[in-house]
């Protein structure tokens, strides 16, 4: 006996198609706005992740071609608005988005996140005029960190070549915009500071929106700038954007061909100035010659020229009697400190020591410290003592000491 429809026995495999034909059928492209956790950025390049709210979860997927032109770098907790179609994964029975599109949930967010770094790098010092490096004046090679295909590029180089032709640019190729644009900038730099060739860097790109310049708003690349031995010209956007990097930078430009202007100086004015430096130079020696001619005029027509042998007869007699009073001075000084020089020395021999020993006199000192000995008190009874007479010393004991008008006798020296 046949089954009838009711009691028709599906494989697995069937039931998941249908399911798969249902959802895919029914459900449009839209966006899904959750909160990302469990993400996973897998070596193939594709993207897995889960978006989350309040009560549920729903698994996404993003391949690499999609994931690819992302202006942002999404991780978990990021509360993002994700454009994809439920697709059925059949070998495991599961659906879940496939993201075509992806950008943070409002610019409320990014720009929370701007403020956030900002204050951050500024309170390590990132943001300090003396952390900067100044410029160049007039460097012979620029280093430009861009998209080789951007118009920013093109107009950096018409700028500087206008400017300064015989200046050298280098561009150094780069992602600007999408996943890989922050890591990009950063070995950029890295590249710049390695080579060593480039006197200034320029980085940047032309104008977007906020997600299209997000890759400037990364700390790695902030950081990147900031340790850069090679000054930077940050460069992004148009005049009233501003990034992170134009803070870190050691100068900002409102634009790329801004940047050009502010790395090298306009040749033709600096001709001009050179000729205006030029044409002052000449008329202030001409005034210094003209000085110095009428000084020379004024020399010529003085009454020292006009009379010369008057004018030296009288310095000569000058000089003689200047010379006649010195010598007298001399004279009369020397005289006096001979006579002063003499009596000092009929001082000294009347000091002199071996005048007075001749008389009958002795020094004493006691020993062995040679202290010399004016008062019994310097002496005490077992010292010794050493005395000098006009014609040599000798040592002896002290046996007795007799204080005031004692006898002779009383003391003995061996």
């Amino acid at each position: 006996m046949g089954r009838g429809a009711e009691e028709r026995i599906y494989t697995v495999s069937e039931v998941t198609a249908q399911v798969k034909e249902v959802l895919e059928t029914s459900l449009p492209l839209f966006w899904v706005e959750g909160e990302i956790s469990n993400f996973k950025h897998h070596s193939s390049g594709h993207m897995y992740f889960t978006l989350k709210d309040e009560r549920s979860t729903l698994g996404c997927v993003m391949f690499k071609f999609k994931n690819a032109k992302l202006s942002f770098r999404p991780k978990d907790g990021a509360k993002v608005l994700a454009w994809g179609r439920i697709k059925v994964y059949e070998p495991s029975g599961r659906y879940q988005l496939y993201v075509e599109r992806m950008k943070p949930s409002g610019l409320g967010a990014l720009a929370a996140a701007f403020e956030a770094l900002k204050k951050k790098l500024a309170a390590e010092g990132l943001f300090e005029e003396e952390a900067k490096q100044e410029l160049p004046p007039s460097p012979g090679t620029v280093a430009v960190v861009t998209s080789p295909t951007g118009a920013a590029v093109r107009d950096v180089i018409r700028v500087v070549r206008k400017r300064a032709p015989s200046t050298r640019i280098v561009v150094v190729p780069t992602p600007v915009q999408g996943a890989d644009a922050a890591p990009g900038i950063v070995r950029a730099i890295e590249l710049v500071d390695e080579w060593g060739g480039a006197d200034v860097a320029i980085v940047g790109r032309g104008g977007g929106s906020l997600e299209d310049l997000w890759a400037f708003n990364e700390e790695v690349v902030a950081r990147a700038i900031f340790a850069a031995r090679t000054p930077i010209v940050s460069a992004v956007g148009h005049e009233v954007d501003y990034t992170i990097a134009d803070f870190v930078a050691d100068a900002r430009a409102a634009t790329p061909s801004h940047a050009g202007e502010h790395a090298v100086p306009d040749s033709t004015e600096v001709a001009r100035a050179i000729r205006s430096l030029d044409a002052r130079r000449v008329a202030a020696m001409r005034a210094t010659l003209r000085v110095h001619a009428d000084r020379l005029e004024r020399a010529r027509r003085a009454y020292a020229f006009r009379l010369p042998r008057e004018l030296v007869e009288r310095l000569a007699q000058r000089t003689d009697d200047l010379a006649r009073r010195v010598a007298g001075t001399l004279r009369v000084r020397l005289a006096a400190e001979a006579a002063r020089l003499e009596r000092f020395a009929s001082e000294l021999e009347l000091a002199n020591p071996s005048h007075i020993l001749a008389r009958g006199f002795a020094a004493v000192v006691a020993l062995p410290g040679l202290t010399p000995v004016r008062s019994v008190a310097d002496v005490a009874e077992g010292g010794g003592v050493r005395v000098t007479l006009t014609d040599g010393s000798f040592d002896g004991t002290v046996t007795g000491v007799a204080r005031g008008s004692g006898s002779p006798g009383s003391r003995r020296k061996k």
